[in-house]
This record gives C-alpha cells, structure tokens and sequence, in this order.
C-alpha cells in the first residue's frame, strides 16, 4: 500500500492513499487528490505504478514538483521521500499490505468493512444499481437506514449551527454516540507529525479510551475495524492499553473520503452487548460524511481568516498583493519574509497650523481625512502604505513586490498626496513629503500571525532626515532619484553627519 502523508499547509495532517492507478493530484476538484493550495497548479502532478515503484510526473505546473529539495519532471520515488507542490509538502510512504478476510465476518470476533467496498457500494446507489447481497435481512436493513439518515441529518444541522470546527466535532461525536449507545467515544485527528490526537471526548472531559493497536489496524488496513470482545481477540488481546483501559467491545473507523483518511472515531462498550456489524455500518458511512464535515468546516475557518486578514492588508497593500498574501496559509511561513531589492521610499507627515490648533474636533477630523488621502495615493501608485505614530505615515514601492520604475511610482504618489491634502481645502492643514530610492530590506515585523510591515537601508534613512528639513507643502527628494523628471537640484546639505545633494520637487 502506497501512501502520502500531508506534512503543512491546507491539508495538513491528512493521509492521501494511491491506488493502483495514475492519480493527479491538484488544486482542482476533478483532481484525485485535492488540496487548495493556491500555490498549487489545478492539475500539478500524476503519480502512476511502474511495475512495483510509484513514480510522480510534473503535470507543467507553474511552480513545479521537487523531490527532496530538487525539482523533477518525473522520477521514481522512494519510501520517507519528501516531496514538495506549491507550498505543501508531503512524505511518501509504502506499508505492507495485509491479507483481507474473506466476507464480512474475520476469525476472532472481528467484523472488518473496508472502505473501498462501502465507497463502491455508495456509487452503485448514486448511480441506481442495485445493491449487493449482504448479511443483513430486509428488515435489518431498512433499520439500518433510517438510523443513517437520522444520523446524518443531525451532521447536516452541525454544518449549518455549528460556529467552528471544535463544535462541528463535536456535534458529529454526539450524534453518533448517541445513535450506538456508546460508553466512551473519541475522534481524533491526524496532527502536522502524523499522530492521531483526541480533539473531542464523550462524555466530555473523560479521559479517551485509546488503543495504539486498533488504530494502526484500521488505519493501515483503510477499513472500520468492530470487536465484539476486545479482550478475547487474538487481534488485540496482547495490546496493554486495552487491557488498562477496559476496552471490551469496540468499533474503530477511519474518518475517510475517497483516497484521503483525515483521522479516526473510536466508540467502546460492554461486552454484555457488543456493537453490532450495523452499527460498524452506520459508523463507516458518518465516518465519511464526517470527513466533509470537517473539510467544509475547515474551509470555512480558513475562508474567515483569509478575509479578515485580507482587509486588513488592503489598509497597506495594494489589492491584488493583499488578495495574494490573504491567501496564503500560516502554515506556509510568514508571506511576506525579509527581502533585499532596490526600491523607493516616501515619509510624509501633516502639520496643523494656528487655524486648526485651537479647534481639536475639527483638527483630528481634519488630519483623519489626510490620513485616507494620503493612504489612497500611495495605494493609487502601488505602493505599500504603512502607518505611523502621530501624523505621519511611510510607503514603499517595489516592496514587498517588484515594481517596475520605483522611484518614478513614489514621486507621482508625493505629487498626489501634496494635491490630495490641498483639495481638502483646511485652513492650517499641510503636508511634508521626502521621497528617496536604493537598496533596501523590507518584510513583516510581526511575522505570519499579523502584519506590521518594516524596513532598513540607507535611502530609507535619508528619507525620514530629509522629511526634517521640508518645509510645509514642500516635497524633497534624495540622491537615489537623481534624473527622475521635474526635480530641482537645491543645495547640498548637511544631514546626520554625513553630506548629501538635496533635490526639490517643482510644483
């Protein structure tokens, strides 16, 4: 059996099988396996059997396929490879498979259901074929239905009241507890190392009834595992935690969706009434519907945090950048790291004369209305505003993205925000801009859980000395814009120590 195991990212924690045939994965849904990383090409890589290796091919993704750090076409990959698409990495796997037992019922009170067998038999009745024989009578069978569709429809109501995926978990747990009368319940989630890890309980706060054993047997088998008396097993008779825990009769299935098994649901009672093979049934079909459950609630989590980030990058950012890093997962690393380039940078701060100093109302609504305009200018250019204390605020161009002619960009942006301020039209109200461009590092201060854009350099420097020295309604530019259009060489000044050409922005 061939296996990915999601590393970061979107998917994190989810175990992707591959079957014997090719299989894309991709960012689309008609991919085999589906992860929505934006990094990720709709249809980015296939992976396909040659004789007993599995090899992975490059499908021309944008940003390509790497097998341990090197980026591939195609090449045969082997067991705890690391491969890499977009953002996501995922560590390749190959268990040995284990002999299925024949029927539905193993030796050693047993029962197994495979999930590929339940996955087929729930196309067959999309699809209106007939379903097969099995060894429940008529009547057993629609009992076994109407606690299905009573089950679902309780996960349904989750996905629509529940506020976030704990309670989304939690829903699901209770709901099908209830419908086996289970003693002790878990679900547990695969977590960024591999390990299945309780997120939710029943009763709540009680310790989980954990079996190592019966995990890996219906993980590694993909199948819902049920023993009618754990203790008596052969299977899992030798496993301590169940004898430590008291696990008697118990019912392990994987949360599970086409060829991905996201974590695990585990229910245990009495021996004096074992769970049955319906409701090992009934369990492997909330097993996947709990699956989508989790994914649509983990869509939405995202979907939340990506918007509310995004608006608060389009306070600084111009909006297709903000789009771009709203999008990316903090599992992803910090979106917007150090970088080193060439850039611009421009320092404007108001100034409120005797007109507005004895009226603070007006005054701060006054300096509220330049603080947009000014942010709107800078937006309007490209740049990248970043607000600062008092009455000032700095914005780059050409970080944190490449930006063809910087320096021209946050001229026309000075030009705009000295424009902008005087079509306000406030008594005492005025601005003072310095712009100056070179080699700069700018990235986010705050790092991936929030945004507070810095940055470093000499012309970044010059730029907030230069801000000292202009007068109200001035605009002065530095050395690095040396030959930029419309600027007047004015003196040669004496700054920090260190002597530089002044140049004067004519009107």
């Amino acid at each position: 059996m061939a296996e990915l195991f999601v590393i970061n990212g979107v998917c994190a924690g989810t175990v992707f099988f591959l079957p014997d045939v090719p299989t894309v994965l991709g960012r689309s849904p008609e991919a085999h396996l589906q992860i929505a990383d934006p990094w990720i090409s709709s249809m980015h890589a296939m992976f396909e059997w040659r004789g007993q290796d599995v090899w992975v091919i490059d499908l021309e993704s944008r940003n390509g396929t790497f097998l341990n750090d090197e980026r591939v076409q195609e090449s045969k990959i082997t067991p705890g490879a690391l491969l890499r698409f977009g953002k996501t990495e995922v560590r390749f796997e190959r268990r040995e498979e284990r002999p299925r037992p024949e029927g539905l019922f193993a030796e050693g009170g047993t029962v197994v259901r495979y999930l590929d067998d339940l996955e087929a038999e729930m196309r067959e009745a999309r699809l209106g074929a007939p379903r097969r024989d099995t060894v429940r009578s008529e009547p057993a069978g629609a009992v076994t239905a109407r606690r299905q569709i009573a089950v679902l429809e309780e996960i349904g109501r989750a996905l629509v009241d529940a506020g976030d995926l704990e309670a989304c978990l939690s829903r699901i747990l209770v709901s099908v507890a209830r419908a086996i009368r289970s003693e002790r319940s878990s679900l547990l989630l695969t977590d960024e190392t591999g390990e299945m890890v309780p997120r939710v309980v029943e009763p709540s706060g009680s310790p989980p009834a954990l079996s190592s054993t019966v995990i890996a047997a219906a993980a590694q088998s993909r199948a819902g595992v049920l023993s009618l008396d754990a203790k008596q097993d052969p299977r899992f008779s030798g496993s301590q935690s169940i004898i430590q825990q008291g696990i008697r009769s118990a019912l392990c299935v994987p949360i599970w969706a086409a060829h991905r098994v996201l974590g695990m649901l585990l229910f245990d009672r009495g021996p004096s009434e074992p769970f049955t093979p319906d409701d090992l049934e009934l369990v492997a079909v909330v097993g996947h519907q709990a699956a989508l459950a989790i994914e649509r609630a983990r869509f939405l989590d995202r979907a939340r945090a990506s918007d509310e980030r995004r608006r608060a990058l389009e306070h600084q950012l111009p909006p297709e950048v903000a789009r771009e890093l709203a999008a990316q997962e903090p599992a992803d690393g910090d979106p917007l790291e150090f970088t080193r380039r060439d850039a611009a940078v421009l320092r404007a701060a108001l100034s409120c004369g005797e007109a507005l100093a004895g009226d603070a109302e007006r005054a701060a609504e006054a300096i509220r209305a330049a603080m947009d305009e000014l942010a709107r200018a800078v937006l309007a250019e490209g740049g990248a505003a970043i607000r600062v204390a008092g009455t000032g605020v700095a914005a780059l161009f050409g970080l944190p993205r490449p930006q063809a002619d910087a320096g021209s960009h946050a001229l026309s942006a000075a030009r705009a925000i000295r424009e902008r301020v005087r079509r306000l039209g406030q008594a005492g109200l005025d601005v003072r801009v310095a712009v100056d461009a070179g080699p700069m590092v700018a990235g986010n201060l705050a790092g991936a859980g929030g945004f507070e854009l810095a940055v470093v350099g000499e012309a970044a420097e010059r730029a907030e000395r230069l801000l000292a020295l202009a007068a109200p309604g001035e605009i002065l530019a530095g050395a690095g814009l040396r030959g930029q259009p419309g600027l007047v060489s004015d003196a040669v000044e004496e700054i920090g120590g260190t002597t530089v050409e002044v140049f004067r922005v004519a009107e």
